[in-house]
């Protein structure tokens, strides 16, 4: 099968750290972060991994991270069986099997160039579709079929985070006004985390920077929408990470430090 070439300072690169971190952590630490996909994906892709000498607890919080917004999406799931689900940025990225319940829908939403490229990768699904859309192009908005009250839920890993507050602003009051009753869950960094990433993409050669910083969830979103409902913050390791014996204590003990200090948390806002 043909490997599909990802150039340096690309957008596609961007996402081969966060693939080749569960890829990683699912060889390593199975029992906790099962990743078959990944490490299959891994084997499909021309870039010189080699060159990253990515930190292991950088990986271990990519991993957290995919597997925290799948339960965040299952969660949503059970309150409302039969919302669609958005995959923004979903890069190469394959959560739907891990989320499906059998009856919602799934969008895999991202930049045409990076849609094409899944179509090697992956076959859909029933139930899923691929939007090929900037996440800030809200004329996505279309794709979604189900009805209003079936609800909308967004995750988003790896991806906002490179964007202004203005520009993810658009993007969530956009979502708010349109879809009440829906959510997005993402993650995000205070200034200190945001500081540490680009040093990690400044080392990998990627030329992106992460723009957006979040210090405070509650004090930064609220004022942007009247629409906007709960806002959540998740800044302790998942109980599954801190009791697995497969992941060193170490390695354990700094990403919840990391977590507690801010460096990296979840979000997640409700819609009124």
């Amino acid at each position: 099968m043909e490997k599909i070439k990802i150039q340096k300072n690309t957008v596609m690169e961007t996402l081969v750290l966060p693939l080749y971190g569960r890829a990683y952590c699912s060889k390593n630490y199975p029992d906790t972060f099962p990743d078959k996909e990944a490490e299959a994906l891994i084997d499909r892709i021309d870039y010189d991994f080699e060159h990253l000498d990515t930190n292991k607890l950088t990986t271990v919080v990519w991993a957290v991270r995919k597997r925290f917004l799948c339960d965040r999406a299952k969660a949503y799931l059970a309150k409302k069986p039969n919302a669609t689900i958005v995959n923004l940025g979903c890069g190469a990225d394959d959560s739907f099997p891990d989320v499906d319940n059998g009856k919602c829908r799934w969008i895999n939403l991202d930049l045409p160039d990076i849609i094409e490229a899944r179509k090697s990768l992956f076959t859909l699904r029933e139930r899923e579709k691929n939007a090929p859309y900037s996440a800030f192009d809200t004329s996505w908005f279309g794709e979604v079929e189900t009805k209003p009250e079936d609800g909308l839920f967004v995750i988003s890993g790896g991806v906002l985070m490179y964007f202004d507050d203005e520009t993810v602003k658009g993007l969530f009051t956009a979502l708010a006004e349109r879809f009440p009753g829906g959510g997005i869950c993402f993650d995000a960094e205070n200034q200190a985390g945001t500081d540490k990433s680009n040093k990690v993409l400044e080392k990998s050669g990627n030329t992106n920077k992460c723009l957006l910083v979040v210090d405070d969830a509650e004090k930064k979103f609220r004022p942007w929408s009247e629409n906007f409902g709960t806002i959540t913050t998740f800044d302790k390791l998942p109980e599954y990470v801190r009791k697995a014996r497969s992941v060193p204590f170490t390695t354990r003990k700094i990403v919840g430090m990391g977590m507690k200090m801010g460096y990296v948390k979840m979000v997640e806002i409700g819609f009124n």
